[in-house]
């Protein structure tokens, strides 16, 4: 009986020891989380910061991947508005000084004398999400209005140009794109490595879409 207890005992602090070391080292347990918009399909939750693979996320208040804003633009200030997919997200996979917003601010801040003396700061804000067509930025637009920027950025690649209409689907559904944080580290590391995705029926019909895709981007 009492070999059995210590083994119970060794067993459970063993694993206590992997769930910590999945969640220091890596960042499981406390995924970004997704949620469901009606305009826009889905946007990253706002107001969460998350640590993963050692990449700090921010999101801010706008489901930006960046700090807070001021929804006017501060005097004095070049504001630019990136608009993209996952290549201007960055993902979990990308630390938040080198995604391209941040990267372009470093970029663009020398150089703001010679494009107006009286400019004394750059802020590029980054709207932007895994997966993201055309069609759910203008619907971000059409939410969020441009927050006074006075330049606009798309980026955009060729399969962009395929977007099927924006879908709240995968939001809770797909396992990368969670709504809440899961009940162990260990449990998102066997759903999201070790158990077989199911498709679902209602969004392989949005994404077997007809008629001119790239007409109506």
């Amino acid at each position: 009986m009492k070999s059995i207890l210590i083994s119970v005992i060794v067993l459970i602090g063993f694993g206590l020891l992997i769930e910590l070391g999945l969640r220091l080292l890596f960042g499981f347990g406390n995924p970004l989380l997704y949620q469901a918009d009606p305009q826009l399909g889905y946007v990253l939750a706002p107001n969460q910061t998350v640590r993963r693979f050692g990449n700090r996320i921010r999101i801010n208040q706008y489901s930006m991947r960046g700090e807070q804003i001021n929804p006017t633009r501060p005097a004095n200030t070049l504001r630019v508005l990136l608009l993209g997919d996952s290549i201007a997200n960055g993902g979990w996979w990308t630390d938040q000084p080198n995604i391209l917003s941040h990267q372009l601010e470093q970029q663009l801040q020398p150089l703001l004398h010679s494009i107006d003396p009286n400019l004394q700061r750059v802020e590029v804000l980054n709207a932007s999400a895994n997966s993201w067509s055309p069609r759910n930025e203008l619907a971000y637009l059409q939410k969020f209005g441009c927050f006074e920027a006075q330049v606009i950025v798309l980026l955009i690649n060729t399969d962009d140009l395929f977007g099927t209409a924006p879908t709240s689907l995968p939001v809770g559904h797909d396992r990368n794109y969670p709504d809440r944080k899961p009940i162990a580290a260990l449990a998102e590391v066997v759903q999201r490595y070790l158990l077989k995705p199911h498709p679902s029926v209602e969004l392989q019909a949005i994404q077997a879409e007809k008629g001119d895709r790239v007409g109506q981007t």
